[in-house]
């Protein structure tokens, strides 16, 4: 699967990241500390030298970008990869998204933006879902992409029928982080919820799929 433009595009947004972590390092003193992590009441409770804080988005990035050039050149049913480009794009794309959020909170931190550090990455996860799980019923089976169980690698039908499922539940868990993050109603009460939500929409496929596929070879 030929990939150049995606390619060219995270090289523009690596070096973009590199650049901005770049000047906000340059506007700090030498001796400053910035986050590191958060807990679940968005507190900062790690600190770290400020260029190895800075420099971790431009660095998650680059080594995603790896990651999925490599998952695109190993795959081994390659044709089913290029009718799968939508699911495998956003995966791209988010990984992408993923180093671009960090930095905004970082240079949030900098430059007293007032950002909400959970609220950033709880709805950057959720528009995620929702983008993924649109996808989901479009893909063909894949050992590299997608729900793998033994069960829909095993039959194209549980593989189809089991995607369409996990991406209708990927969108409405994704839709719950988001309008979570929207109106503010990230905090420690309601991130057990969202995990117990995104837990729900990922496990439920799993089970489906072997559910589905014993029916089908019973009845075959």
């Amino acid at each position: 699967m030929k990939n150049r433009g995606l390619i060219l595009f995270s090289i523009f947004v690596v070096a973009a990241l590199a650049g901005a972590s770049a000047w906000a390092g340059h506007s700090l003193p030498a001796d400053a500390q910035l986050p590191m992590h958060w807990n679940a009441a968005g507190e900062v409770d790690r600190y770290g030298d400020k260029w190895t804080a800075l420099m971790l988005p431009p660095l998650l990035a680059a080594v995603l970008t790896l990651i999925m050039w490599g998952i695109s050149r190993i795959e081994p049913q390659q044709d089913h990869l290029a009718k799968s480009q939508g699911l495998f794009r956003v995966g791209w794309l988010g990984g992408l998204g993923l180093g671009v959020v960090i930095e905004l909170m970082l240079l949030s931190t900098v430059f007293h933006w007032g950002l909400s550090p959970l609220g950033l990455i709880i709805g950057a996860v959720g528009l995620f879902f929702v983008a993924m799980g649109d996808q989901f019923g479009k893909t063909r089976p894949m050992y590299m992409v997608g729900i793998r169980t033994p069960w829909t690698l095993a039959d194209p039908e549980v593989w189809t029928a089991t995607h369409r499922l996990g991406g209708k539940l990927l969108v409405l868990a994704g839709l719950v982080w988001l309008i979570t993050a929207l109106f503010g109603w990230v905090n420690v009460l309601t991130l057990p919820i969202l995990v117990l939500v995104m837990a729900v929409a990922s496990l439920v496929p799993v089970v489906y799929s072997y559910l589905l596929w014993r029916r089908l070879h019973k009845e075959a």
